[in-house]
C-alpha cells in the first residue's frame, strides 16, 4: 500500500521571470487578456502558479484606466472589473447604469448585450467615483457625448410653413 506523501509547493516550484516573449497571464484580474512583463512568478509541479506582483493597486488602476478610455465596446467582464474596483455591490452599481440588478448580472455574465448608454454610464461612473485625477478629461468627454445624445433626442425638428399663391398654407420640405 502506497503512503500518501505531503506535497510542498514551496520546495517543488520553479522560479520564472515574465518577459515580452513569455508574459505572465494575469487571470486573477478577472479579465482574459491581461498579461504582465517584468515580474517573478513560481510554477509548481502540481500546476499551481504564484506571482509576486508589486504595486497591485497601481496596476489595477492602470487596467481600469485602459478599459475606461478604450474606444471599443465594453464586455461584461470589464463592467464587473470596474464595479469591483469601485467596491460597489451589484445592486448599488446597477442604479449608476440605470438598469435593474438582474440586467447588470446578465451584462456581467455575457448573457445580454450592453447598451451604449450603459457603457457610457459605466465609464463615467468609474471616472467620477475612482477619483483618478488622470480620468478627469475622460469624464468630461463622456459627459459631453451623453449630453449631445440627450439634446439630439429631445430637439424638435423645425417646421417651416409657407403661404402659397392660393392663400393656403403648405409645409416647406427641407433642402
Amino acid at each position: 500500500m502506497e503512503m500518501n506523501r505531503i506535497h510542498d509547493c514551496k520546495t517543488a516550484r520553479i522560479e520564472k521571470f515574465a518577459t515580452p516573449d513569455e508574459p505572465f497571464h494575469f487571470i486573477d484580474s478577472g479579465l482574459p487578456y491581461v498579461y504582465l512583463v517584468g515580474i517573478r512568478y513560481f510554477v509548481c509541479e502540481c500546476g499551481s502558479v504564484v506571482a509576486e506582483i508589486p504595486a497591485i493597486k497601481q496596476l489595477m488602476q492602470l487596467i481600469a484606466r485602459d478599459i475606461v478610455t478604450s474606444p471599443l465596446d465594453l464586455a461584461g467582464e470589464e463592467i464587473r472589473f470596474l464595479r469591483k474596483r469601485l467596491g460597489k455591490k451589484a445592486s448599488e452599481y446597477s442604479t449608476y447604469l440605470g438598469v435593474a440588478p438582474e440586467t447588470l448580472s446578465r451584462f456581467e455574465n455575457g448573457k445580454q448585450a450592453i447598451s451604449i448608454q450603459a457603457q457610457k454610464l459605466a465609464r463615467l461612473s468609474y471616472c467620477v467615483f475612482s477619483e483618478d485625477p488622470n480620468l478627469a478629461e475622460c469624464a468630461g468627454t463622456i459627459l459631453q457625448s451623453i449630453l449631445e445624445e440627450i439634446k439630439s433626442k429631445h430637439k424638435k425638428a423645425r417646421i417651416v410653413l409657407e403661404m402659397d399663391t392660393n392663400q393656403e398654407w403648405r409645409e416647406l420640405k427641407a433642402a
